[in-house]
């Protein structure tokens, strides 16, 4: 980006030229300022060191641009400034250019060629800015070069770690205590038994560099050295070739593994133990998971199973009081006995007894519906097209009539006509997971409780569905923690924590939707899924 300083003292030139550079300073390419005599432009500069270039024009009341121009290197030596003055005003134009002006336009203002000189003048700057930092630069390098040649050989003589210089014919110029102790000889003995092991190995790598995997070049290797006493050291060996002292030379830096190599075979067979525990362990934790859903179902199949033997138990008894009264009006009729009022009693018998049917054989078979869901509903099940408020009416149903719902309130709000395409047996254990963990941890045991499962369209063509309670809320402590396995507030009421755990992993996973969940204490809590009507 530029920074122009514009100096006029006609006001006009601040509308055409904003108008006219508009792209370029909506764009950030350029950015103008704009003051409207010779001080204002010094004042102007002193507070903006970082202005490219000014824009004058000469002959303006006050400090002209002249003068201006006689200013400029006292506040910025660095700054280049194009003039601005009438056609045909020559004078004035060499006066400028012989004060340092770097090029000059003249009125009427040709705003092409205004453009181009701002571009080339900002170039000129540019240029001139890199060639000042290339300088500071090479003379930083240099100094720090010298700072670092000497800091690099009291690097050497102290490192803990084994440093050795060598030439590129294989002379030893030099290698620190710590290099002596690991190959276990003298400092003599150093020139020519390890230099030699060094150099050879050096050579290996240089002409035959040793490769990863994905083909890289590996930036160290191992080196083994067998001492005197016969004994074996493992060192990492890294080099680079650089310049020391001016000459071209190998930088060996040598770290000690005898120890690590030693204990490779513990850390080996300590690796295999903890892989066998963390398998134990994931597979007990799907063990657990399983029986915890299992043992939801269970409970659900036992209060629907329960359920049904109202509902039966009446039709049983209506059906049976229907059959003795059928048969004491078709005695009476084959005796010739009926009256016109005995008949009238039967057909009212009958309606009632009838209608009584109906109800309760619907009401059984809506349970046993319920009761179809949930003993299909697997996570395993293929998935399927299916209308979403029929489903959630079958689920709440049978859920409604599990102990734990006994005296709360659980409702259900879905408009007609959505359908799913997704996996039905997947979605099954989800809801009756979190409509299950609400009636057993919102309450605390206290009646009245309500909850809802509530399903709306979202404009991104997904299915928010959520399910909330006016409980007492989760713990603060708990909730960034609620998807992760064992997290539970009731571990001494037998809990194990997996329902939520395995809840998430279906949502996010099978269902390729997301779980939320929003608690406050004492004012319930939401969990809101986002599901796609169409799983992939």
């Amino acid at each position: 980006m530029g920074k122009i300083l514009v100096v006029d003292d006609e006001r006009d030139v601040e509308a055409l030229i904003v108008q006219r550079f508009r792209r370029s300073i909506r764009s950030g390419e350029l950015e103008f300022l704009f003051a409207y005599d010779g001080q204002e432009a010094l004042n102007a500069l002193r507070a903006d060191p970082d202005i490219d270039m000014v824009l004058s024009d000469i002959n303006m009341p006050g400090m002209d641009g002249l003068s201006l121009l006689d200013h400029l290197p006292q506040v910025n030596a660095d700054i280049r400034a194009v003039m601005v003055s009438a056609y045909g005003d020559l004078g004035n134009i060499r006066a400028a250019m012989n004060r340092g002006a770097f090029d000059f336009i003249t009125k009427p203002i040709d705003f092409a060629d205004l453009e181009a000189t701002i571009h080339k003048t900002l170039d000129a700057c540019k240029t001139v800015r890199k060639l000042r930092n290339a300088l500071q630069e090479t003379r930083t390098a240099e100094a720090a070069s010298r700072a670092q040649a000497a800091r690099l050989r009291r690097v050497l003589d102290t490192s803990p770690i084994g440093v050795s210089i060598l030439t590129e014919t294989g002379e030893l110029l030099y290698c620190n205590q710590r290099s002596v102790e690991l190959f276990g000889v003298t400092a003599d003995s150093m020139r020519q038994r390890g230099a030699t092991a060094l150099f050879r190995h050096i050579e290996e790598r240089e002409y035959n560099p040793p490769r990863l995997h994905d083909g890289e070049i590996a930036r160290s290797d191992e080196l083994h050295f067998i001492r005197d006493d016969g004994s074996t050291v493992w060192m990492i060996m890294t080099f680079d070739h650089t310049v020391y002292e001016g000459r071209a030379v190998y930088i060996v830096w040598l770290y000690d593994i005898t120890e690590r190599k030693v204990q490779a075979e513990a850390l080996r067979t300590a690796k295999e133990a903890a892989e066998k525990a963390l398998s134990d362990l994931e597979r007990m934790q799907s063990d657990l998971i399983r029986a915890e859903k299992m043992a939801v179902i269970g409970q659900l199949i036992t209060a629907v199973a329960h359920e049904i033997n109202t509902p039966v138990g009446i039709a049983l008894t209506a059906a049976t009081h229907l059959q003795s009264v059928s048969g004491s009006i078709a005695s009476t009729f084959q005796d010739g006995q009926l009256r016109r009022s005995d008949f009238q009693d039967y057909v009212a018998t009958a309606t009632e007894v009838s209608s009584l049917l109906v109800t309760n054989i619907e009401r059984a078979a809506a349970l046993v519906q319920s009761l179809k869901l949930v003993t299909e509903g697997k996570a395993s099940s293929p998935r399927s097209r299916f209308d979403l408020r029929e489903y959630l009416s079958d689920l709440v149903l049978a859920v409604r009539v599990q102990p734990a719902a006994a005296g709360h309130e659980l409702v259900m709000d879905c408009p007609d006509g959505l359908a799913l395409d997704t996996y039905p047996g997947a979605l099954t254990e989800v809801l009756i997971a979190l409509l299950t963990n609400a009636f057993a941890h919102a309450f605390d045991q206290k009646p009245g409780g309500r909850v809802s499962v509530v399903a709306r369209l979202q404009g991104d063509g997904r299915i928010d569905l959520r399910i909330t309670d006016n409980g007492r809320g989760i713990p603060q402590e708990i909730l960034p923690r609620l998807f992760q396995p064992f997290a539970t507030t009731r571990r001494g009421a037998g809990s194990m924590g997996l329902g939520l755990y395995a809840v998430f992993n279906l949502v996010t996973g099978k269902l390729a939707g997301e779980i939320a969940v929003d608690s406050l204490p004492n004012l319930g809590t939401t969990v809101i899924l986002q599901l796609p009507l169409d799983a992939p």
